[in-house]
């Protein structure tokens, strides 16, 4: 029902998008999903990653090596589809694009190498970076995938929420990330899946988990509070964790 939904709104006129969580049963079968994206005549496909949060579990997903499987199929696969491919929780996929680009890139005449601090300063949309997440109960949060609660829009306002709540400010700091994340010379532009890193680690401000990509930066994993703002281990929680309804 859902192909013949699909060639009926094609069939009118109408613009469409598919789409898919990347996850263990279906990672063998990309190919054939975008050959139906493609079929179907969608004019974007909109590609999942899996965080281990509500029903998903960290068994269903890929491994790190796996990730950047597929994000080279997504890359070589963007270059001739005559749809467009939008990623989500996979901001490493950025990493990846900058780093394809700089290599085919390199040696091409007039072609200027990207400098490291020309990468630092292309940010990359992020959880509460660029976005907002706010539930049916009206609780606000980073995003859909990270359940830490900064504030309520029935008794705050949202935009003094996403402009001063610590949480908010923390995360938009990519100084603030710990481990090769707070090493990595792409940390502004990717940042890593903040939701993935506290749903598998409980450390919204760990490195990512799924990331093959080892820094050239100096070590900076022993980050601690004074240096973040952030509360050690033990002591008063900084955000309000999302009660189970």
């Amino acid at each position: 029902r859902t192909i013949r939904a699909l060639q009926y709104a094609q069939q009118i006129g109408l613009q469409t998008q598919i789409n898919t969580t990347v996850a263990r049963h279906n990672v063998g079968r990309l190919s054939e999903i975008a050959n139906l994206v493609k079929g179907a005549g969608a004019k974007l496909w909109s590609v999942f990653f899996l965080v281990a949060t509500g029903r998903a579990s960290a068994s269903q997903d890929l491994t790190a090596e796996e990730y950047e499987e597929v994000f080279a199929f997504l890359y070589n696969l963007s270059k001739s589809a005559p749809f467009d491919i939008k990623t989500t929780e996979a901001q490493h996929y950025r990493r990846f694009v900058a780093q394809r680009r700089k290599a085919e890139g390199a040696g091409k005449a007039g072609t200027r190498p990207v400098s490291p601090e020309i990468i630092q300063r292309q940010a990359g949309i992020n959880d509460g970076k660029g976005f907002v997440f706010v539930s049916h109960t009206g609780e606000i949060f980073p995003s859909g995938f990270l359940p830490l609660a900064a504030g309520n829009v029935r008794h705050d306002s949202l935009a003094t929420v996403y402009r001063e709540s610590p949480l908010f400010l923390t995360l938009r700091n990519a100084d603030n990330l710990r481990g090769k994340c707070g090493d990595c010379e792409y940390r502004n532009l990717c940042g890593g899946s903040r939701s993935r890193s506290y749903a598998l680690t409980g450390d919204f401000l760990a490195e990512e988990p799924r990331c093959v990509y080892e820094p050239k930066g100096p070590s900076n994993s022993r980050r601690i509070s004074a240096r973040t703002g952030l509360p050690l281990a033990g002591s008063a929680p900084l955000v309000q964790l999302l009660p189970a309804l």
